[in-house]
């Protein structure tokens, strides 16, 4: 067994949307450092469009239906028993192990669920970036040198909604606004105060880095940064398209991982659990469906995934769907059809019912199929057309082999709740029409 620190740097929210990945005006200068310096994964994709589940792949190697989690910690999901992840693993070997921040495996608001969470050392009394950023610097300062090697996590709320109404003019017509959102004035002062928050996560990022660097540690430490999926924009979040599960992924060991390198090999965050144990030289678990790509980062044998797949089953609402993505093709099986894209909450409120119905009211039909090198924003469903009747097949019948061969309960039927509660928002049909309806004030997030 190898022994070396581990850093993990999580967001909320986040997807993409960093200088080093769009080119954008708007700058992320912690994080492009952070990527000059280290290896960045231009096409990792999460196993799903949510927090809780999406994080629990990061933490098991497994998907949300395997492990137990499709659903939010704090509505009453969690992991099966015997489920057992990273920082309990690392706790049973010679690893402390730190949670400062955030997570979301756990639910915070049960104290007899928080007793089973797997760090030595956890801080959560603040998810905030700059609180955070605070008390992962004082540990790097004042203890992490006697305390190797460790793993610690470090988990900002940001940059999840609200992003309140600050935001820079100046920028407005600088932003590129991504073709899966309408270019209205309304929808570019929104992706502007996202940009600030992100502004403020990327400086707390900095801080963090600057104090492993100052630590004397640097060298003997991979640092990681990831999020959970995509932003809370409309066909982004609790969708299966692009916008909501394609991930930024950066990583930095200094020494080992090549500096200034780009990976464009499909990579899943199921995968992050596994490369970890690989680069550390501990068994993997048989149970793990994921798949290192460490050889991949340090010049050994790797075959390249051929396709990631991911789901959604339980949000605000029951809402189940499950999708294969290779290079080229994008199929998403919806287990529910007959009703929008679900996006309520704030992005409703902030845009207002109308724009969003209008825009996103249309009713998905049981299979979608997208040529992604043609149409990268997924507006133009194939599914059903003679000359794609081929690869619909080919990926359905790919999918449900997956889901076989995974034990996945939908399958079986609908799958029941475990709690039934924090409902922000539904649909409510009349006529032909489906209408938003929200359980919170409009007003709350103005522009």
């Amino acid at each position: 067994m190898k022994k070396f620190n581990i850093v993990e740097i999580i967001w909320h929210d986040l997807g993409d949307w960093l200088s080093c990945y769009k080119n954008d005006p708007i700058p992320s200068p912690s994080l492009q450092a952070m990527a000059e310096e280290g290896v960045v994964f231009d096409n990792c994709f999460c196993t799903a469009p949510q927090c809780s589940p999406s994080r629990s792949s990061i933490m098991t190697g497994r998907y949300p239906h395997s492990n137990g989690m499709m659903g939010l910690a704090h509505r009453g999901w969690e992991y099966k028993k015997g489920e057992k992840d990273l920082p309990h693993l690392l706790s049973e070997t010679s690893y402390d192990t730190y949670l400062f921040g955030c997570q979301h495996e756990y639910n915070y608001e049960d104290e007899a669920k928080m007793v089973q969470i797997g760090y030595q050392h956890a801080d959560y009394h603040t998810s905030r970036c700059h609180e955070v950023a605070d008390m992962a610097c004082r540990f790097f300062e004042q203890e992490a040198k006697d305390q190797q090697p460790f793993f610690v996590s470090i988990g900002f709320s940001e940059v999840h909604r609200k992003y309140g109404t600050e935001y820079d003019p100046d920028i407005l017509d600088k932003i590129t606004v991504p073709g899966f959102l309408p270019d209205l004035q309304i929808v570019r002062k929104d992706i502007a105060t996202f940009y600030r928050t992100i502004q403020r996560a990327d400086e707390a990022t900095g801080q963090i880095l600057e104090a492993i660097k100052q630590s004397g540690i640097e060298e003997n430490t991979l640092v990681f940064f990831t999020t959970d999926h995509g932003p809370e924009f409309p066909r982004a979040k609790m969708t299966l398209y692009d916008p909501g599960l394609k991930v930024a992924l950066i990583m930095k060991y200094p020494g080992v991982l090549e500096s200034g390198r780009k990976v464009e090999k499909l990579i899943s965050n199921v995968d992050i659990f596994p490369t970890i144990l690989e680069a550390l030289g501990i068994s993997i678990p048989e149970n793990v469906q994921g798949r290192s790509f460490w050889p991949l980062l340090v010049e050994g044998e790797y075959e390249p995934r051929q396709e990631i797949y991911a789901e959604l089953t339980w949000h605000a609402l029951y809402d189940p769907m499950r999708t294969i993505r290779t290079r080229h093709y994008k199929y998403i099986r919806n287990f529910q059809p007959g009703r929008p894209i679900l996006m309520g909450g704030p992005p409703a409120q902030r845009y207002g019912a109308e724009m969003i119905e209008r825009y996103y009211n249309q009713p998905r039909p049981e299979e979608e199929l997208y040529d992604l090198e043609s149409d990268p924003w997924e507006r133009e469903n194939l599914a059903g057309k003679p000359e794609y009747r081929k690869m619909q097949e080919n990926l359905r019948s790919r999918l449900m082999v997956f889901l076989e061969e995974t034990d996945d309960p939908l399958l079986r039927g609908p799958v029941p709740h475990p709690g039934r509660k924090g409902y922000e928002c539904f649909w409510i049909k009349e006529g032909e029409n489906f209408k938003l309806r929200i359980a919170t004030d409009f007003k709350e997030y103005p522009i």
